[in-house]
């Protein structure tokens, strides 16, 4: 993963986080998945992911910033399949992480932790693909 950091000094949260959802959106791009919409705010970031191939029509990512956290809600979409589906959202799966932004980006914005990171999109990936398969 290449270090999203391009300048020097001390960040703050508002701008840690910016990083931090670099890093997590660089992450499932490793892992096969294309952002195809993006959509950065000053405390929401939304991005939507496809992977051709996966038993999902795809992934989309929920970003809130609550100070020094983000809570990030992975939403892992199926194809529907009924009626049901399509009224009361019986095919969206969500998996909710939340990362103490200082953990994972340093004062001098560099991404800290990576493995952690990796562990973490690893785990939410496999536990959406699971879920669609069955």
């Amino acid at each position: 993963m290449s270090n999203p950091s391009t300048g020097s000094g001390t960040g703050t949260s508002s701008s840690k986080d910016k990083y931090l959802v670099v890093a997590l959106h660089q992450l499932m791009e490793e892992y096969g998945w294309r952002g195809i919409e993006k959509h950065f705010g000053f405390v929401k970031h939304h991005i939507i992911y496809v992977k051709p191939g996966s038993s999902l029509d795809k992934i989309e990512l929920k970003a809130n910033v609550l100070g020094n956290h983000m809570d990030v809600d992975f939403l892992g979409i199926t194809p529907q399949k009924g009626l049901l589906d399509k009224v009361f959202d019986f095919n969206v799966r969500v998996v909710r992480k939340s990362f103490e932004i200082s953990k994972y980006v340093s004062n001098d914005m560099k991404i800290t932790n990576e493995q952690s990171l990796r562990n973490s999109i690893i785990v939410v990936i496999k536990q959406l693909e699971e879920v669609a398969e069955k």
